[in-house]
């Protein structure tokens, strides 16, 4: 099993990473900007089924696919960069309508859990991170299949946490401003930070 300090460095690196804005930490802004609490935590849930996508992958050794072919990073990658720049162009007609067409409506549940899904399966460079920080914890022996699905586990839950502290501070934000045009900048920066991380990946390199 591991050290307690391998563990120790794995949580600060997986902290770190749950830190640093990504386009899950934009999504679920977004999601909790424009349909509040349950739209929000559903975009989390998504991320988090997601992360459970990776550590599939990581058990059936399939993860090293994406960093051997690259072809297949090119597929996922353009894939990738196209619907972040599609959720951000919705995002921005969103911020753009006028308030009477952006009234209280019943959140479905289905669009934000999707997106939070499709938004991390789709970048691949969450898998070229763990490929390059897992073998430094797991090695390559037997194990490494069941240790590195534990580790993307424990990554995933501190993410889970950051992301879930995140929209509660942005819905309860929200509630203390309204519906107004403030709510609606935010969600157009969204938008906009959306598309600038399409051209991001776009422009990305296997390593």
């Amino acid at each position: 099993m591991f050290a307690d300090h391998s563990l120790l460095a794995w949580t600060a690196l997986a902290v770190a990473l749950a830190l640093s804005p990504g386009p899950d930490t934009m999504l679920v802004l977004g999601q909790a900007a424009r349909g509040g609490l349950r739209a929000g935590f559903a975009a989390v849930a998504g991320v988090s089924v997601g992360g459970i996508w990776y550590m599939a992958l990581c058990g059936f050794g399939f993860l090293s696919l994406l960093n051997a072919v690259p072809n297949l990073f090119f597929i996922v990658k353009t894939v990738g960069a196209i619907y972040l720049a599609w959720l951000g162009f919705q995002m921005l007609r969103g911020a753009l309508r006028k308030p009477a067409e952006t009234g209280a409506k019943p959140v479905a549940l289905g669009g934000p859990f999707r997106q939070g899904f499709l938004t991390t399966v789709l970048n691949p460079k969450v898998a070229i991170f763990f490929l390059a920080a897992l073998p430094q914890f797991v090695g390559t022996g037997p194990d490494a299949p069941a240790h590195g699905m534990l580790l993307i586990g424990i990554a995933y839950a501190i993410g889970f946490m950051w992301l879930s502290l995140l929209l509660v501070a942005a819905v309860f934000a929200g509630r203390k401003i309204g519906r107004s045009g403030l709510v609606r900048w935010f969600e157009g920066v969204v938008g906009a930070a959306f598309i600038g991380l399409a051209g991001r990946l776009a422009l990305a390199r296997n390593v």
